[in-house]
Formats: structure tokens, C-alpha cells, sequence
């Protein structure tokens, strides 16, 4: 009898180690993602291939960055600071921020100013709002006067030397040729999201050379732009890869896949793609697991 009793207790202290492992694992790997992960920042370099480039785009370099969620550098300005030096030295001919500069409201963004002012390139830093700068999470915004809250964040951005894209499009020329940046907003709260109207965004921008979108959410190219012909390059965040997920050469898994079936790295073919940045900060946990924040830095050149 006292034997057949003890079989139920050894699986019950079985099962209970198990779950105690297992949830101290979960903790090191979470404890692992708040001190090193989330500041492990990653330079990937991509190289995208068009077929008939115009020689002075040979080389043409971006520099991608995405939902920086300025709030979750609060106490750690200084790893901005380093980030921002890190691209400058990479002197790229334009820097692309695809939006979510804050989480809940403008204020997060008022201390962090002169760092992001201190971005240099050679054609400018263009910059997209993406649905959180529309203050709709604060509870004090809503759809009848968040334009409010995005013309604070356009100050921002615009009184710190850079261009603030808003349904708008700006030209820069290369030689003798046009390349045209465009930006569109993105708005609502998730799930609910819409865009700015992309033909409005683009007038005067017809005779450009080469076309390049700033678009928080990668959902817009799928449904909206990827069968253009007169947009070459599109640029997203919003995903955030998950901020957790598994990165190995050759393999790529993020909850977030199950989610957007356009979620990281680059898509696309035929002069027309999108690459999708995981994203510099956090947001809700304050954490990274196995998807590092990242600074991308894509290069163009020609099949040719």
C-alpha cells in the first residue's frame, strides 16, 4: 500500500519540477531580453537589386530605422546617443524613420529632440508618423482631433532640421535625376488601421526617377502598393518581429508571422519592394527575445 502511494507523489513532484524549470528558463530568458536584448542593436545591411538603374543611383544608400518608442530610452539616453553617432558614421545619402516615435503622447518625444536632431545625412532624414504619434492611445485624442497631435510631433521633427512627411512627398536630386521620397500617415489603433490617401501624397512627383514610400504598416504595400509600377521601394515598422521570436541563418520564426504576413525583412520583386525594420525601442514589455532592435542599412544597385 505505502507503495502505491508514493507513484502518484513521485509524478506529482516530477510535474512540479518540471513547471519550475520551465518557468525559471522563462524568467533568464526574459531577465536576459530586459538588461542585454533590447539594447543588443543589430546593423543588417541589405542589398536590393533593380533592373535598368540609373547609374548615379549605383550605390544609393538608406539608412531604415523604425518605432523608436522614445519613452522606453527614458533612462537610457545614452545608448540613443550611440546609436545616432553609429549612423552618422555610416554617412548614408538618406535616413528613413517609419514612424512610432512615441507610445502614449507627444511629451515622450520633447526630451529626446536633440539627439534625434543630431542625425546626418547627405539628401536629408525623412520621417513618417506612425499610428501611435496620433495620440490615440492617450484616451485624450480622438478621431475628430488627432490631426492635433501629429502637427506636435511634425513640430518637432521639423524644428530639428529634418522633413516631416504627412500625406506629402518631397524631391531630392542625384546628378541630374529625381528621387522622390513620399510619406503617408498611418491612423487608428490596432486593429483597426487606415492610411493617408497615397495619390494626394504623391502629386508633382511624376516625373521622378526613382520612388521611394515611407509607411509605418506593411499591411498598406500589401493591399495597396505592391502592384504599383511607379513606386520602386517601400519602407515599414509596426510589427516590432513580435520583439521576441528565433533568428538563425537560413531560419526566421516570430509569433508575429502569425499575425502579419508581411513582418520582417524584405518582400517583394519585379522594381518593387518592401523592407520591414523590427524596430529600434519596445513597447509593453520591456524586452527583447531573439529580435534584436535594428538599424538597416539598404543599398541599391543595378541586376545590370
Amino acid at each position: 500500500m505505502p507503495a502505491t502511494k508514493s507513484k502518484p507523489r513521485r509524478r506529482l513532484k516530477k510535474i512540479l519540477w518540471s513547471v519550475i524549470s520551465l518557468l525559471l528558463v522563462i524568467i533568464i530568458f526574459f531577465l536576459i531580453g530586459v538588461f542585454h536584448g533590447r539594447f543588443n542593436f543589430k546593423y543588417r545591411t541589405v542589398e536590393i537589386e533593380y533592373e535598368n538603374l540609373p547609374a548615379p543611383l549605383e550605390g544609393f544608400t538608406i539608412v531604415h530605422i523604425s518605432d523608436l518608442h522614445l519613452d522606453s530610452f527614458t533612462n537610457h539616453k545614452d545608448k540613443l546617443i550611440s546609436v545616432v553617432d553609429s549612423i552618422n558614421a555610416i554617412k548614408p545619402d538618406i535616413i528613413a524613420n517609419t514612424g512610432d516615435f512615441v507610445t502614449i503622447l507627444w511629451t515622450e518625444m520633447e526630451p529626446f529632440t536633440d539627439i534625434l536632431g543630431k542625425l546626418q545625412a547627405e539628401y536629408g532624414i525623412y520621417n513618417v508618423p506612425g499610428n501611435h504619434d496620433t495620440g490615440l492611445y492617450s484616451g485624450k485624442y480622438e478621431r475628430d482631433n488627432y490631426s492635433d497631435h501629429l502637427k506636435l510631433i511634425g513640430r518637432m521633427i521639423t524644428e530639428s532640421g529634418q522633413v516631416y512627411l504627412s500625406d506629402t512627398s518631397s524631391m531630392i536630386m542625384i546628378d541630374s535625376l529625381a528621387v522622390s521620397i513620399t510619406g503617408v500617415v498611418t491612423y487608428g489603433r490596432v486593429p483597426d488601421l487606415y492610411y493617408g490617401d497615397i495619390h494626394k501624397a504623391k502629386e508633382g512627383t511624376e516625373g521622378s526617377d526613382f520612388s521611394i514610400l515611407l509607411s509605418h504598416d506593411p499591411d498598406h504595400w500589401l493591399r495597396n502598393i505592391n502592384d504599383r509600377e511607379d513606386i520602386q521601394l517601400t519602407l515599414s515598422g509596426h510589427t516590432h518581429g513580435m520583439q521576441m521570436g528565433i533568428m538563425l541563418p537560413g531560419f526566421r520564426f516570430s509569433p508575429a508571422r502569425l499575425i502579419y504576413p508581411a513582418w520582417y525583412g524584405l518582400y517583394g520583386d519585379n522594381n518593387n519592394y518592401l523592407y520591414v525594420n523590427p524596430g529600434l525601442g519596445t513597447l509593453g514589455m520591456p524586452a527583447r527575445i531573439g529580435m534584436p532592435p535594428e538599424i538597416t542599412i539598404i543599398r541599391i544597385s543595378s541586376k545590370n
